[in-house]
């Protein structure tokens, strides 16, 4: 028999927007289909997929997963629109190109939020795979750190989940096209509290339809706003600090590689062995790895 939400195991709600990517979205599904927490809603949301994606939704049809497919405004408007049909006490937001990477994501989560009731969101580290599965490096995160924060979008949204208590109406800022994901953390750590697990959560796809590919002007846009409305760092100071900061959190990673390389997975994973992944992580540039067909 299924159990109850309480306040011990409250139920999670996975919010995933989706648009035209039928290819990766069975793993998306699968991964949290394959979570060992048993209370968990997965919401899809599909702005009108005509590439086979209602075909994989109908494919992988059970209790725990709810979707809708008709146009909206975009990914934002999806995923308030997620959230809206939601029930859960945390919220947790997987695109439909993403994926969990282990069995236990959400437990662990569940786990944190439990431990202290002023945590607003959890978030962990994660892996950057390629449009064909292959792990290519770890993507470390940090503790949580404000002023950190304001330098660089750390929290790898894939890999977050977010008390419901702590949001508003909507998720989501739908005047952002692009940082939308960025702007919630900002706007969370002003009045809640982060705690990260320190360990891999989730996957972050690496392929040529991601928005820095598609939306990089967007993204220059939306940041001069979060200057503006947060202070975050800006200017040549700005992209200095971040590089930095990115180099040393390649090698911060390291400790992570053999997790990455050998841990249970929940999705199709490619993995090529522990030496060719570390040697990603310290030496080749993202923009140089190969996306995957």
């Amino acid at each position: 028999m299924t159990p109850q939400p309480n306040h011990e195991m409250p139920l999670v709600s996975v919010l995933t927007p989706s648009f035209g990517q039928a290819r990766w979205l069975p793993d998306n599904l699968e991964s949290v289909s394959r979570q060992a927490y048993p209370l968990v809603e997965h919401i899809v949301m599909d702005g009108g997929s005509t590439d086979g994606t209602l075909a994989v939704l109908e494919r992988h049809a059970r209790p725990d997963l709810h979707w809708t497919s008709e146009p909206d405004r975009g990914q934002s408007h999806a995923l308030n629109k997620a959230f809206k049909a939601s029930r859960g006490d945390i919220v947790g937001w997987l695109n439909s190109d993403d994926a969990y990477f282990g069995p236990t994501a959400i437990a662990d989560a569940v786990e944190v939020f439990n431990s202290d009731p002023g945590i607003a969101v959890v978030y962990g580290h994660a892996v950057l795979v390629n449009g064909d599965g292959l792990v290519l490096q770890v993507i470390w995160a940090p503790t949580f750190n404000r002023r950190l924060l304001r330098l660089h979008d750390f929290v790898v949204q894939p890999t977050a989940f977010v008390r419901r208590s702590a949001l508003d109406d909507i998720m989501v800022d739908e005047s952002f096209d692009y940082t939308m994901d960025y702007e919630l953390w900002l706007r969370l750590a002003r009045r809640g509290r982060f705690r990260r697990l320190d360990s891999i959560v989730a996957i972050d796809r690496h392929h040529l339809g991601r928005k820095s590919y598609t939306m990089a002007d967007l993204g220059l846009s939306d940041h001069v706003r979060l200057q503006e409305r947060y202070r975050v760092a800006g200017g040549a100071a700005g992209t200095v600090g971040r590089k930095l900061w990115k180099i040393g959190a390649r090698f911060a990673g390291i400790r992570l590689v053999r997790d990455a390389a050998e841990g249970p997975v929940v999705f199709e994973a490619t993995r090529d062995g522990r030496l060719p992944l570390l040697f990603r992580q310290i030496a080749v540039r993202r923009a140089s790895m190969v996306a995957g067909g």
